[in-house]
């Protein structure tokens, strides 16, 4: 294989053969945090061969146990090496809003950069857990498993030609998932096409979407591999991680809301909410969900939903000054302070309830969900103390925060669809 040089390149990805694994459907798998201990049991059970076995592994000695499958399915056939190296085009077709919806990406190998570098930025916080999990299962299978998500700026006419010309061919792999979305993945092997993706690609700004957590372990797992060859000067394929490349202005990008769900709140901070959220909040209380969640969306920004345990009103909440941001928040710039998340966090997790910043990178009391009436559902039926909902931030928000080199809290965006986990994997020993 050539030399390593470009921001991007192909690689020859392991790919599922049909023959012996089964149909694709029952094989791939949402991202690993999407899926819980049930989800997990569905995925074991619906084939010996998909992928959560190697992503999310449940063996006492879960790490070792993905890389030794996964050296048995390479050995038995199960997972194929693509002969030549390619880029990959990712479709997902979708509904959303009674609309239907396509959005396009690039699967490449893409060279890791600092974040320092201004190059590539993240746009949220992450935690520690996840990315020790990570880099041991990185360490071990020595593969890239799932795509990190990035977003490329700017206008790229080239880029939308080849795009229109790739639709029209045969995927090597299509799959609709349990949620309706069809996946395709077509291959591009030719130079010429390859060389046009490079050059297009090669300096815009990218902006992690999805994979802040696998971003960073591959960072360090690239820190660990040179300090253990002594700093090479060429690359080498562990100077890359797979990423699914898709323009900022994709019409088919959205993003949706991730509201919290806390299981416990200070009891105290519950009966005096209405009292303190007045401060800085004008309070409208609803009894129908249905209107509740219908002034929520039209507000717009600074504005909050809440359901409390015990109480049959819920709240909409719409912040009443921005200095109370500025006060709360003195050394954030503005584009954090504006976020409704900044707002929720600061002003009602931290002020009212006492949930720090501290308290939540801890885990384990906040859930995170897209579905609003689960959320609160979860509240109506005891099993949570508290449900927050809030407005999707738009793509301008969170190119503004990263723009201005600063991250959202954690979970601040869902972007939809997620790419499926199985459908392409990247080795890191060429």
């Amino acid at each position: 294989m050539s030399a390593l040089s470009e921001r991007v390149e192909p690689f020859r990805a392991l790919l599922y053969r049909g023959s012996l694994s089964g149909s694709l459907a029952e094989v791939v798998a949402p991202p690993y945090d999407l899926i819980g201990p049930d989800r997990q049991e569905q995925l074991y059970q619906r084939s010996p061969y998909n992928v959560v076995r190697l992503e999310l592994n449940r063996d006492a000695d879960r790490y070792e146990s993905s890389a030794r499958m996964l050296r048995q399915w390479i050995d038995d056939g199960v997972l194929v090496r693509a002969s030549k190296p390619a880029i990959y085009f990712y479709t997902q077709i979708f509904q959303h809003d009674g609309r239907m919806l396509r959005r396009d990406g690039f699967v490449a190998r893409f060279q890791l950069e600092e974040f320092s570098h201004g190059r590539i930025l993240p746009h949220e916080r992450t935690f520690p857990a996840p990315k020790e999990d990570r880099l041991r299962l990185l360490t071990a299978t020595e593969t890239n498993l799932s795509s990190i998500f990035g977003l490329y700026s700017g206008e790229h006419a080239d880029l939308d030609l080849l795009s229109a010309k790739l639709r029209a061919r045969e995927p090597i792999a299509q799959v609709t998932d349990e949620l309706g979305i069809e996946n395709q993945l077509r291959s591009i092997e030719d130079a010429r096409e390859i060389a046009t993706i490079q050059g297009a690609l090669a300096q815009p700004r990218v902006l992690i979407a999805d994979g802040h957590h696998r971003y960073e372990t591959a960072l360090e797992y690239r820190r660990q591999m040179r300090a253990a060859e002594n700093n090479p000067v060429a690359l080498r394929p562990y100077d890359y991680v797979m990423m699914t490349l898709v323009a900022c202005n994709d019409p088919g990008l959205v993003i949706l809301p991730t509201h919290r769900v806390v299981r416990h709140l200070k009891r105290e901070a519950m009966e005096s909410f209405a009292a303190r959220a007045g401060e800085h909040f004008t309070l409208e209380r609803f009894t129908d969900r249905t209107q509740f969640r219908a002034a929520l969306a039209e507000s717009r920004r600074s504005a909050l939903g809440v359901s409390l345990a015990g109480q049959d009103t819920m709240y909409l909440m719409r912040l009443k000054s921005p200095a109370a941001m500025a006060s709360r928040l003195p050394d954030a710039p503005d584009e954090v302070r504006q976020l409704d998340v900044s707002i929720l966090h600061a002003l009602v997790f931290d002020r009212i309830f006492g949930l720090t910043r501290e308290a939540i990178r801890t885990g384990g009391n906040i859930e995170y969900t897209i579905d609003a009436a689960g959320a609160l559902d979860a509240v109506a039926g005891g099993k949570a103390d508290g449900a927050f909902l809030l407005n999707p931030p738009s793509i301008r928000d969170v190119e503004r925060v990263s723009d201005a080199g600063a991250t959202m809290p954690q979970k601040s965006t869902y972007f939809y669809p997620k790419l499926l986990t199985g459908l392409v994997m990247n080795p890191l020993t060429d």
